[in-house]
C-alpha cells in the first residue's frame, strides 16, 4: 500500500499534534496532583473525571495511527511500528484499565511512560518520513 503525497506532506503535521496531545496528557498527569483542590474554583473539575482521561487517550491513539502507521508504510521501520504499539498500549491500559485492575497508583506511571514512548516515536517518525521525501 502506497502512501499519497498529500498524506505524506500531511504526517510531520500529524506526527507534532500527535506530540502535542502526548504532551498535554503529560502535563495532565504530572499537575493533577498539585491542582487538584483548586480545579472546583476555577469551574475545571471535570478535567480529573475519568471521561477526561478517556479523550485525551482517543485523542492520543488517532494522531498515533494516523501519523505513525501510513508513515511505516514509507520507511518501513519496523522499531517505530513497535514503539507506537508499546507506546498506545500503556496509553490505553493506563487510561481504561489501570485504576480498576491494578489500582489508582499505576494509572500515572503507565500513562507517563506510554506518552512519553509516543513522543519519541513521533519525533522519530518526522524524521524518517523527511528522510524519505529526500530520498525519492
Amino acid at each position: 500500500m502506497a502512501v499519497n503525497k498529500e498524506l505524506q506532506k500531511l504526517i510531520p503535521s500529524l506526527d507534532n499534534l500527535g506530540i502535542v496531545a502526548s504532551v498535554i496528557c503529560l502535563i495532565h498527569c504530572m499537575a493533577m496532583p498539585f491542582i487538584l483542590a483548586l480545579l472546583p474554583f476555577m469551574g475545571l473539575s471535570f478535567l480529573d473525571s475519568e471521561e477526561a482521561h478517556w479523550v485525551l487517550a482517543l485523542f492520543i491513539i488517532a494522531f498515533a495511527l494516523v501519523a505513525i502507521f501510513p508513515a511505516y508504510l514509507k520507511h518501513k521501520r519496523p522499531g517505530i511500528l513497535s514503539a507506537m504499539i508499546v507506546g498506545m498500549l500503556l496509553v490505553v491500559f493506563g487510561a481504561f484499565f489501570a485504576e480498576h485492575t491494578l489500582g489508582h497508583a499505576y494509572e500515572m506511571p503507565l500513562l507517563v511512560v506510554g506518552n512519553l514512548i509516543l513522543v519519541a516515536t513521533h519525533w522519530r517518525n518526522r524524521s524518517l518520513i523527511k528522510c524519505c521525501d529526500h530520498d525519492h
